[in-house]
């Protein structure tokens, strides 16, 4: 009977360290490495390295971890390390750290809403289907802050690595700047044009799509919707 348990016992352990690196891997290089506080979300006590990842896996803001296996101090944080955010050693040793590991093939949770890259590219009429087209359905993304542009951009070029003009899910009908989002039906009270934008270079009315330049600062410009782009799908629940 004791041999039993113990077997069992093994198996749950081993299920949950596949469970956890699914979510969090080492990266020694930034081991018993200090960052300014702005990054700490909070500072914790942890029982083990796999407690503390369990916090960050439940906070969307959290990128990364530190624990430090003498104290069981456990750091949420809000970066990647780099080097530029380190500002030096710990001021003392122990200090485990570890990643986020990030799937840019599923959703992910932010500002309230759902996201989901996909980098084929397709026409604005086609995004659409396309997202709608997913469970639950979608929109192609509305972007009504500087903070959801940032995010934008975080996901595509930072995270995913593919950087380029995404599709925004609005209708530039007048040349104005500002517009009406297709599925919300919402004005477009936040923009970031590009300068000189919109300016339907092929001749009036020839650009009325717009794409997002995650590459460029994320910056909008106006194009023509027969082109094709790649498209961050966006959901409420």
């Amino acid at each position: 009977m004791k041999q039993t348990i113990f077997l069992v016992f093994v198996v749950i352990l081993a299920v949950r360290g596949v469970f956890i690196s699914d979510f969090l891997y080492r990266n020694p290089t930034y081991d018993n490495r200090a960052t300014p506080s702005t990054n700490v979300i909070s500072i914790l006590i942890s029982r083990s390295s796999t407690h503390c990842a369990s916090y960050c896996t439940r906070d969307d803001e959290c990128k990364s971890t530190m624990y430090n296996m003498n104290t069981h101090s456990c750091q949420l944080l809000s970066v990647h390390m780099d080097e530029l955010s380190v500002t030096g050693p710990q001021s003392f040793l122990g200090w485990l750290y570890y990643e986020r590991t990030f799937d840019c093939s599923k959703w992910h949770y932010r500002f309230g809403h759902w996201y989901l890259l996909d980098s084929n590219y397709r026409t604005f009429n086609d995004s659409r289907t396309f997202c709608a087209s997913l469970s639950p359905p979608s929109r192609v993304i509305e972007v009504h802050s500087q903070a959801e542009n940032d995010w934008l951009i975080e996901l595509s070029s930072t995270i995913c690595e593919v950087p380029y003009e995404y599709w925004l899910n609005g209708y530039d009908t007048d040349k104005s700047g500002t517009f009406t989002w297709i599925d919300s039906q919402t004005p477009s009270t936040y923009t970031y044009w590009n300068n000189g934008q919109p300016d339907d270079y092929y001749g009036i009315g020839s650009e009325k799509c717009i794409a997002s330049s995650t590459g460029y600062g994320g910056v909008w410009n106006d194009i023509p919707c027969t082109e094709t782009r790649p498209v961050v799908c966006k959901r409420n629940s």
